[in-house]
């Protein structure tokens, strides 16, 4: 019955469009357009598909009709003419709804197609264009729900950032050891320019409703440019050994058991260093986290990290580490993370083996100020070296950082915004040598959702 019903529906559609007079006298074009709408909504798709596409033998560019066309089609699993019927109607559309309606179109065609990266490219179109506020929320909203069915994660971070300090140079380059001075001319903070990318590629496999298995792949690389000044300061100095980059593999398990998730990662990865290598390394990441109510959450970890260098071999190293974090912040208010984390560096290598500590304090505004979202963290670390190296005290280092970023969303396009953000840090230490002092100004673009 249901069917016959559908098929009278679609027969008196196509007649009406097959008859110009008489639509004009039984029913308006907008009328007709809102029709096809109801019956879409209404889980018709087969009279849907009918009127859309007798509205369209009607006006090839109806803008409505190709969203109706892309809906009904993607209900009933006709995936690429979906796409294409949206794709269309984006292009021709005049107005910020009709791009929005079919942006829209396009990233549910899409995502039921299995193609979730590019529906989630699609939301972020349908967010730039939404006519309103409620629009936009609704593309959000999409755009999370499909991120969270893609068993592929993709991150990208770009940087750049003028520094006082790319060598991490020292305050002074002059040291006394048994009464005598020495001093190294070359050894003096640099300043100069960086650029920084990095990319974080991650493909999840679920294992059941509360477990998964997570294979990763990611990059970085820093290169710098040197100022005027630090190139008259020290001519022999050259960005390019100050240039790094580092790729590492991973694979982890994850279970998600109520309130109460775990997590077994093992890493492995080089490190170059001006062009050279400088590293290989394996790690070992043992994760504990407990959420207590909506607004509150505890973190622990232990990681195990065996390094061989390959500038120095007596350089390599065995780091165990624990760290403890306690987040807070109510849907609305600002949200805080406090972190706790405690190493011990082995190595045959004095200027490495260590004991150290870090605390470290994060904030992030729920509101955000003259149309940028603020964030900001404060860090104070303890460094305890075995052994001396230079003097007859073993070296001892206090680095405190501080950071302010802004995310200017007033400038969002296609749900990225730029950052600005500054870094200062100091390091103290009882060997004047060790000593540095440096301010960086960020320069990066941000995911606002």
């Amino acid at each position: 019955m249901r069917r016959a019903w559908l098929l009278r529906c679609a027969f008196l559609v196509l007649a009406l469009f097959q008859a110009p007079v008489a639509a004009e006298t039984r029913l308006s074009l907008p009328q007709a357009r809102q029709f096809a709408v109801q019956l879409v909504q209404s889980g018709q798709p087969l009279a849907a598909r009918a009127a859309a596409l007798a509205l369209l033998r009607h006006d090839p560019n109806d803008v409505v009709a190709l969203i109706v066309l892309s809906r009904a089609a993607r209900d009933l699993g006709d995936y690429r003419p979906a796409e294409a019927a949206a794709r269309r109607a984006f292009r021709i559309a005049q107005t910020d709804k009709d791009r929005f309606s079919a942006a829209l179109a396009m990233a549910q065609a899409l995502a039921s197609h299995g193609r979730h990266g590019a529906a989630q490219l699609w939301l972020r179109r349908a967010a730039d264009v939404a006519p309103d506020a409620r629009h936009r929320m609704v593309a959000v909203r999409d755009f999370a729900y499909v991120k969270s069915r893609n068993p592929w994660r993709a991150t990208f971070d770009f940087g750049a950032f003028p520094s006082s300090n790319v060598n991490d140079g020292p305050v002074t380059n002059t040291i006394v050891i048994g009464g005598i001075e020495f001093s190294n001319p070359d050894a003096v903070p640099l300043s100069g320019f960086g650029l920084s990318a990095a990319a974080d590629l991650q493909r999840h496999w679920e294992l059941g409703p509360t477990s998964r298995i997570v294979l990763g792949l990611a990059g970085n690389v820093t290169e710098y440019r040197l100022s005027d000044a630090a190139r008259a300061a020290v001519p022999s100095a050259r960005a390019s050994d100050f240039g790094k980059a580092g790729l590492s593999a991973s694979i982890g398990w994850a279970r998600q058991d109520g309130p109460t998730q775990l997590s077994v990662t093992v890493q492995g990865g080089r490190d170059w260093q001006a062009g050279a290598t400088l590293a290989d390394w394996r790690q070992l990441r043992l994760g504990y986290g407990r959420a207590f109510a909506e607004d509150r959450r505890l973190n622990l970890g232990f990681s195990l990290t065996d390094t061989d260098r390959h500038d120095a071999a007596l350089r390599s190293s065995l780091r165990s580490a624990v760290d403890l974090g306690w987040s807070w912040g109510a849907p609305g208010a600002d949200g805080w993370a406090l972190g706790l984390s405690i190493g011990r560096v082995a190595s045959g290598a004095a200027s490495v083996a260590r004991r150290e500590a870090e605390l470290r304090l994060d904030w992030q505004d729920a509101q955000p100020l003259l149309g940028a979202e603020l964030s900001a963290f404060a860090s104070i670390g303890l460094k305890l070296y075995d052994r001396p190296l230079y003097i007859a005290d073993a070296r001892r280092d206090v680095t405190a950082q501080l950071g302010l970023s802004a995310v200017l969303v007033k400038l969002d396009y296609l749900g990225f915004a730029p950052e600005v953000g500054v870094t200062f840090s100091q390091t103290d230490s009882n060997i004047t040598a060790m000593t540095t002092r440096k301010a960086e100004l960020r320069l990066g673009v941000k995911s606002t959702f």
